[in-house]
C-alpha cells in the first residue's frame, strides 16, 4: 500500500458515508471560493450560509476548519464528539476537596451519611472559593467506591 493511500484511510475517507462526503464536497466547492479571500465579510458569509442551507457560524466553522486543514474535502467531514466521555469536568481543586472529605469523613469507621459528607464539601469549597458540586456528583463517586 502507498503512503498516499495510509493517509487517506487513517483520515476515514473511504470509511465516511456516501451522504457525508457528498455533503462535505459540496460545502468545498463553497467554501473553497471562500477560503481563497483573505477576509470574508458578513455578506458573503451569509450568502454561503443560504447556498448551504446553515447558520452564518457554521460557515465561520468550516472555514476556520478548511483553512487549518490542508484545503481538501475531508477536512469538512462530520468528526465525532467523544461528548467528553472518560474525563472529568470539575476543576483539580475541587476534585481533591471531593477526594479529601470522602477520604476523611465517609471511608472511616464511623462513616457518616452522603448528606453530611455533602454539608463538609460544600464548606471547604465555599472557605477556599471554589465552585461548589452537585450533590449528585458526590453520591455517584460513593457509589462507585461502595459497588
Amino acid at each position: 500500500m502507498d503512503g498516499g493511500r495510509a493517509q487517506i484511510i487513517e483520515r476515514g475517507v473511504l470509511t465516511a458515508p456516501d451522504e457525508a462526503w457528498d455533503v462535505a464536497v459540496r460545502q468545498a466547492e463553497v467554501i473553497g471560493r471562500l477560503a481563497a479571500e483573505p477576509r470574508v465579510g458578513l455578506a458573503a458569509a451569509d450568502a454561503a450560509a443560504s447556498e448551504l442551507g446553515i447558520s452564518q457560524r457554521q460557515v465561520y466553522v468550516l472555514l476556520g476548519r478548511w483553512r487549518a486543514g490542508e484545503g481538501v474535502v475531508s477536512d469538512l467531514l462530520p468528526r465525532r464528539s467523544s461528548g467528553g466521555r472518560g474525563q472529568g469536568r470539575l476543576p483539580t481543586a475541587v476534585e481533591a476537596v471531593l477526594r479529601e472529605v470522602i477520604d476523611a469523613r465517609y471511608l472511616n469507621r464511623q462513616r457518616r451519611s452522603v448528606a453530611a459528607v455533602y454539608r463538609e464539601v460544600v464548606r471547604r469549597c465555599r472557605a477556599g472559593g471554589l465552585s461548589v458540586p452537585a450533590r449528585k456528583t458526590l453520591a455517584r463517586r460513593i457509589e462507585a467506591l461502595d459497588g
